[in-house]
């Protein structure tokens, strides 16, 4: 079976749904869920979050994850921002 193919139909049946995950998809549903999470938030979080493509081995929906409520994060990024304003 190591010389098959990964869409073989031996290695589908093998390893079922999970067999088209190798590294390369892995990183592109990974880039996909990092530059739609960034889009959200340049966008201000209008709309609803987007939620990660489902892969194996990978849980949750969502990206990220803070026990903190609103307004102490709010509270911790007005922290930081440098003196003077909008820049």
């Amino acid at each position: 079976m190591s010389y098959l193919p990964e869409d073989s139909a031996l290695a589908r049946e093998m390893a079922g749904d999970d067999a088209g995950w190798n590294l390369q998809t892995m990183l592109l549903a990974t880039l996909h869920d990092r530059l739609a999470e960034a889009n959200w938030q340049r966008g201000n979080g209008k709309g609803p979050r987007p939620k990660p493509i489902p892969r194996p081995g990978v849980g949750g929906d969502r990206i990220g994850v803070s026990k903190r409520d609103t307004a102490e994060i709010t509270a911790y990024l007005a922290a930081l921002q440098p003196e003077g304003g909008d820049s």
